[in-house]
């Protein structure tokens, strides 16, 4: 990979990023007086604040956790530090680029930087996110009883979205579990390739196509520890369902620092896996734009003293774009620390 084009695609991925919410943020703003909502976040409530930001910070330490315990056991040494620098670095990367595209092979870079196989890494990353999609499918199904029982009610084009996701992410989870586990679909998958590759100009077709052979052996050999050790996946599982569970929690936490009393922690959580459900198909980075536009559809009607455009500032302020900004330090910092052995001897260690 080259250096200088990396940045120069990072620099424009955040360029258009920055236009991008830009424009959100003058929509959801326009036509509400600005003094009430600054009054409104002036008067937030900074214990729930703070309580809110490390159940969001949950999520990058969860991710973290799962791609260390994947990748030690396929063998590799991986700390505790150099498994969130790859949550760090996936996070960012999925959050500016559209469709979240950005995020694996950044990280699938980082960690070839640190040794690992592209196999090696590739499973890791698509295991991690195959419980965690499974992790979020639990609580859609919570959801999806609750909105049958009437107790959440998204409509119109919320209630497309919606269904949409939940059907999406069905067979999303199929499509990853076959790769994980299916060796019929990945031998098609490797014909596939070894076709294109032998439709390419040039020579050196039988060394890419060996390099293609061992990289195939080394995924399924790997994928056949997991199998021959569901603990493994039990393990990443777990942290995934706790992960997701902090995560959704958060809109709680900005009711209470809001100073609002009125609605139970269930029916904020099930609104916010239904707007979970609604942004999954759409391919905007990090959801931006339809998550603030399905916040205050789902949201509004629970909030009575504040403007509900106050509302989803703090909350996506917390959720996706504080966030985003611990992302982008912690990345730059284990970065950093990853190249200069001596200065972070000490940082990046084992816990």
């Amino acid at each position: 990979m080259n250096t200088n084009l990396s940045v120069q695609k990072m620099l424009r991925y955040v360029v258009i990023f920055l236009v991008f919410i830009s424009a959100v943020l003058f929509l959801l703003l326009r036509g509400t007086d600005i003094r009430t909502v600054g009054e409104a976040l002036a008067q937030t409530s900074v214990p729930f604040l703070v309580a809110g930001i490390l159940l969001a910070e949950v999520f990058h330490l969860a991710e973290g956790v799962n791609i260390r315990i994947l990748l030690t056991s396929f063998g590799y040494p991986v700390t505790f530090w150099q498994g969130m620098k790859y949550a760090y670095i996936g996070f960012f990367f999925s959050s500016v680029t559209p469709s979240s595209t950005g995020g694996q092979p950044a990280q699938l870079y980082a960690m070839k930087k640190d040794g690992i196989e592209l196999a090696h890494g590739t499973l890791a990353l698509v295991a991690e996110l195959a419980s965690f999609e499974i992790a979020v499918f639990f609580m859609e199904i919570l959801a999806a009883a609750a909105w049958v029982q009437g107790k959440v009610k998204p409509s119109g084009e919320l209630l497309i979205l919606a269904a949409s996701g939940f059907l999406m992410n069905i067979l999303f989870i199929a499509g990853l579990l076959s790769v994980l586990f299916s060796y019929k679909l990945k031998e098609r998958i490797l014909r596939i390739l070894h076709r294109l590759i032998e439709r390419l100009p040039g020579g050196n077709k039988k060394k890419w196509e060996d390099k293609l052979d061992v990289a195939f052996r080394d995924f399924q050999t790997c994928a056949d520890l997991i199998r021959r050790e569901p603990k493994v996946m039990g393990k990443v599982l777990a942290v995934s369902i706790c992960q997701v569970i902090c995560w959704f929690s958060v809109p709680y936490m900005v009711y209470l620092a809001m100073g609002e009393y009125g609605t139970g922690y269930a029916q904020i959580y099930l609104l916010q896996t239904v707007l979970y459900m609604t942004a999954a198909l759409l391919p905007f980075p990090g959801a931006a734009g339809i998550s603030e536009y399905a916040f205050v559809k789902l949201f509004a009607g629970i909030y009575a003293g504040h403007p509900i455009a106050a509302v989803t500032l703090v909350n996506r302020g917390i959720s996706f774009y504080g966030m985003l900004l611990i992302s982008a330090v912690m990345m730059i910092c284990l970065w950093k620390c990853g190249s200069d052995k001596r200065g972070c001897r000490n940082i990046v260690s084992s816990p």
